[in-house]
């Protein structure tokens, strides 16, 4: 994992109620986690609510956090959840946030960053690439000549001798497989399959 040591340490300490060890991870990533919410909110008052908000939704959870992801991802990801949650209360348009579960592969290859989302960012890939690993032979050449080699759907019907339907078919199948195999890691829950 990404984590040292005494980070691991002081999430299991918080675990059995320390708050003071809690603490401990609060000084760590405060001010990376307030650059982090203060890049999706401009007003600095509301990103100072936002960031104890995650705070408070970190420390009530910080018993469902099993290691499987870096803390620093883990606790971006509430980030994420506490941000959209307040532009929806806020009724702003969908098209101001970036939900983490609509973020495809061009996406985070062609839009640039922040510094703090870089282990997050890196992480979905390496989750991304596993789960296609996971899918049929076939899904996953369909999977990827549509989306890594920008083929068509006639394109690739006609490269694998299948009809189009067929084509459709597949794509529709490992877009299905992926989200089923990537939704616990999106809901910051135990990723049985990575075991």
């Amino acid at each position: 994992m990404l984590f040292d040591s005494d980070e691991r340490s002081f999430i299991r300490r918080t675990q059995n109620g320390n708050t003071e060890a809690f603490n401990a991870l609060v000084r760590k990533y405060h001010p990376r986690l307030y650059t982090h919410i203060r890049g999706r909110v401009k007003d600095v008052e509301t990103a100072k609510d936002l960031t104890q908000e995650t705070w408070l939704k970190a420390f009530r959870a910080i018993s469902t956090f099993r290691g499987d992801a870096a803390f620093s991802s883990w606790l971006y990801r509430i980030a994420e959840n506490v941000c959209i949650d307040f532009f929806r209360k806020q009724k702003v348009p969908r098209n101001a946030i970036e939900p983490l579960h609509t973020v495809d592969e061009r996406s985070i290859t062609d839009t640039p960053p922040l510094p703090c989302q870089d282990i997050e960012r890196q992480e979905l890939r390496d989750h991304l690439r596993a789960a296609i690993q996971r899918l049929t032979q076939t899904r996953k050449q369909v999977f990827l000549l549509y989306y890594a080699q920008d083929l068509s759907i006639k394109q690739i019907a006609i490269r694998l001798e299948k009809s189009e339907g067929t084509i459709k078919t597949h794509l529709r199948n490992a877009r299905l497989q992926l989200q089923e195999s990537l939704t616990p890691y999106l809901k910051n829950q135990h990723i049985p399959w990575l075991e």
